[in-house]
């Protein structure tokens, strides 16, 4: 062949032309050598016609066009994938490369090769990152709901599709290319997989949600199906020859060389460098790269993508940390955030609108469509119909079979690879990716229409302090914790609430993790968590340190230990869901600054203030956020002898503040601790007794009834005319106090906060609580906020207390206060 008839001169780092390939005419690209790097302008040099400077031009336009597609399509919920795929489109032969001249100069041949190298590395390391995130245990845990639902999820669209390709080939008659095309897109459609399915759940929110769990397993189990049918289908269709054997035997050997040679490898080099260097959370990233490298390679050997290993040798891995954490945070920034874009705009970039009827007439391109979309039709009727069969509310039903239909990175990558190996056509192709946009785009948006995760924990009758209190119910606390550092003032503030065998109490701790390594959430009691998970060990030591403060208080509390481990934008879900199901009075969450030991703010975690908002927003019963200044009083643990000696609460008048002093009056009633209500009120209102609610006045009254009958009680009246006087006030308390209670609102109108509202650094704690984080206190404060609600409603009093005192030396333990919940797992609809 004569070099010197491709192309058009030497304008260019290679040269190309036309040539018969195994299947059609394709381009032969000559990639020139010494055309790397650019010499610059100034020597006439133009930077385009080399390969790096080519390179980094069509990486960074398709990054910044796919994040500025990104940023216009968010106000409708779409995913970063959608926008990475229309990135191509508009900058592919459909929009900008219409015009040649740009063409030839963004995507000649050559660089189009080179860009499509490097993305394909990129998506080898992003579905690595991906397998190693999953957890295919849980589809053990899966049950019969999810089973069926996502059993019917892909036979519906499978059969129903099949079918109607049959009834119209029978009825008008299809050419053949139509038919072969509609069978592959039913094959298409049909999928739902896992990974997508929990990227789309995070980028919603609702990943750790009722509706999230289930299409989780239901997804878990559609690709198993689907695998299992490609696998059928693979060994019907393979040539009858001793070569197809063999390729199915070298497959199946890859497959168990990565669970019994590359698996057992690359844990015990972790375990090996973690020992060397005394530290848990290392992993060996070169070596590992490494192994990942050989089986891409073994992989293409034996004739299938590269990236087939590299999956399969994530999925062999742990999830989680520390393999599943420490190789995402390396891995993500550079595979997911600059390669993957590029892999998936390449889609875009083949898909051209103009060539859609070029192969077939505009009735086939009809037909192919009309047989996409009824597939899909099936899917979602057939997926919401299980559902609904399952007793699955009827919205939740129609918005999981949207989530079964979306659709993302998994199949983007199984067109490319269909195209590349000439089993589908342009045309084809061009379908395909156009209604997986439009599909998927419609699903997200409709589910984010019609599911409100929070509706399940939303009521409008609120547990409260007060009404617990009047009802004689148990005191039920659910305790938020994030790290040991937060057990230590916990546990004294349950040492506090003064539980007894005749007012018991019963809480709950939820430790919350966020979810890193692995692709879906968790919730689960502790004891059931699984052994080998780190986030095991540090539950473990926050279980036995309440343990410890329950041995200690034997017969007179129960408790259940929970662990969470989800995103933490959407993490408030599991707080409040936890909440509703056990009934909980009050629920505690850390505050989201740290205090050093001399007093001074250490670190500032601002997610934790976003689940204290959402929280706060949204629970079932009261909340409390507790600002835990420990370190600096020098009581870090109820196992040692110093523990909270006097507590205060603020008193200024509201609802909140109400439901503060009712949880005073409860620490009142123990005998070792010093219990003080500073009780403010303007000069105007001395006259004045007219208090805003019976409940607030009641309370009141008999806090200072506590007060002239035992020696540890106190009440004082401070009288101010402004803020000034009221801050002043606040200032003395000084180092008199362990622990202050503060109300969350009160009446900005009130003359004693006159001049404190107008500027508050966190509005979440109130005026007074905002007051009270400056560094100039060192005592602990909880601000507590009572949830608005119907008193009107009813209200479970099934932990109603006995009204008689029991007698002494009796060890018994009251009735509804036993072991009948025992250590069993919330109810999530048995998923």
């Amino acid at each position: 062949m004569d070099l010197s008839t491709l192309g058009r001169a030497e304008l260019n780092s290679s040269q190309f032309g036309e040539v018969h390939g195994p299947f059609m005419m394709e381009q032969l690209v000559c990639q020139k050598e010494k055309m790397l790097t650019s010499k610059g302008l100034f020597m006439n040099s133009d930077p385009l016609q080399y390969a790096v400077p080519l390179l980094m031009l069509q990486m960074s336009v398709i990054v910044i066009t796919s994040r500025i597609i990104f940023g216009v399509l968010k106000p409708l919920k779409q995913g970063m994938i959608s926008a990475q795929v229309l990135a191509g489109v508009v900058l592919g032969p459909s929009f900008l490369g219409r015009n040649v001249a740009y063409l030839d100069t963004f995507l000649p041949p050559g660089g189009k090769i080179i860009l499509q190298t490097i993305s394909n590395v990129g998506f080898i390391i992003h579905l690595f990152i991906l397998g190693l995130k999953i957890d295919w245990t849980i589809i053990k845990k899966a049950g019969s709901k999810a089973i069926l639902i996502g059993a019917a999820s892909y036979a519906f669209p499978f059969s129903l599709g099949s079918l109607t390709v049959f009834f119209i080939n029978s009825t008008v008659g299809l050419p053949k290319e139509v038919v072969h095309c509609a069978a592959t897109v039913i094959a298409l459609s049909s999928m739902t997989s896992f990974p997508v399915t929990t990227t789309v759940l995070e980028e919603l929110n609702i990943l750790n949600s009722e509706l999230g769990r289930l299409a989780t397993n239901c997804s878990i189990v559609c690709e198993a199906c689907g695998c299992l049918v490609a696998l059928a289908f693979n060994l019907y269709t393979r040539e009858r020859t001793m070569n197809g054997v063999y390729g199915i035997l070298m497959i199946a050997g890859l497959l168990v060389s990565i669970a019994g040679v590359f698996r057992p490898l690359i844990i015990w080099l972790t375990e090996r460098k973690s020992r060397s260097l005394n530290n848990k959370d290392v992993v060996p990233f070169y070596p590992i790269l490494l192994i990942l490298s050989i089986a891409s390679i073994a992989s293409e050997v034996f004739g299938v993508h590269a990236a087939f290993g590299a999956f399969w040798l994530g999925v062999s891995l742990p999830d989680g940390p520390p393999l599943g954490t420490e190789l995402a945070t390396k891995l993500d920034m550079i595979a997911s955030s600059m390669l993957l874009p590029c892999f998936i705009a390449i889609s875009g970039l083949q898909t051209n609108f103009f060539e859609i009827t070029e192969s077939h007439d505009k009735n086939h391109v009809v037909m192919i469509e009309v047989i996409l979309l009824v597939t899909y039709g099936c899917k979602f009727l057939g997926t919401a119909a299980a559902s609904a069969y399952c007793k699955t509310q009827i919205g939740d039903a129609l918005c999981l079979g949207f989530l079964m239909c979306c659709q993302g990175i998994i199949e983007v990558y199984t067109t490319v690879v269909w195209k590349d190996a000439q089993v589908v056509d342009t045309q084809c192709f061009n379908l395909m990716i156009i209604t997986i946009l439009i599909v998927t785009g419609i699903s997200r948006f409709l589910v984010v229409y019609l599911y409100d995760p929070s509706k399940r924990y939303k009521s409008k009758s609120k547990r409260t302090i007060i009404n617990t209190r009047e009802r004689n119910l148990q005191l039920r606390l659910l305790l938020c914790i994030y790290s040991v550092e937060n057990v230590p003032s916990m546990v004294n503030l349950l040492e506090a609430t003064y539980p007894t065998r005749f007012n018991p109490i019963s809480f709950f701790t939820l430790h919350l993790v966020e979810l890193r390594g692995r692709a879906h959430a968790v919730l689960t009691p502790h004891h059931q968590m699984n052994k080998l998970d780190p986030n095991t060990a540090q539950s473990t030591y926050i279980v036995n340190a309440f343990q410890r403060f329950e041995q200690k208080y034997q017969s007179t509390l129960m408790a259940q230990h929970f662990t969470a481990a989800a995103p933490f934008s959407s993490i408030n879900n599991d707080v409040c869901t936890l909440g509703l199901d056990k009934k909980a009075t009050l629920i505690v969450l850390p505050f989201h600054k740290h205090y050093a030991i001399d007093g001074t703010v250490g670190h500032v975690h601002g997610p934790i203030r976003n689940i204290n908002l959402n929280v706060l927003e949204a629970a079932p019963c009261s909340v409390a956020l507790f600002i835990d200044r420990g370190e600096c009083e020098g009581r870090r643990s109820v196992l040692m002898s110093n523990t909270w000696q006097n507590v205060a609460v603020l008193f200024i008048g509201g609802r909140d503040d109400a439901e503060a002093l009712a949880l005073c009056m409860r620490m009142a009633e123990k005998p070792e601790l010093t219990v003080t209500m500073i009780h403010f009120r303007h000069k105007s209102s001395l006259q004045d007794e007219d208090y805003s609610a019976m409940d607030e006045y009641n309370l009141i009254k008999d806090f200072k009834s506590h007060a002239a009958n035992k020696g540890k009680v106190h009440y004082v009246e401070e009288i101010v005319k402004d803020g000034v006087e009221t801050t002043q006030v606040i200032s003395s308390l000084g180092e008199a106090y362990d622990m202050v209670l503060v109300g969350r609102d009160h009446d900005l109108e009130s003359a004693v906060l006159y001049g404190l509202t107008d500027w508050s650094e966190c509005p979440e704690l109130g005026v007074i609580g905002d007051m009270l984080t400056s560094p100039d206190f060192h005592f602990s404060v909880l601000v507590v906020h009572q949830q608005q609600g119907d008193a009107d409603l009813a209200i479970d009093d099934s932990y109603k207390l006995p009204v008689e005192h029991q007698k002494v030396g009796d060890t018994r333990v009251q009735p509804r206060f036993s072991a009948e919940e025992g250590f069993t797992t919330i109810d999530l609809s048995k998923n």
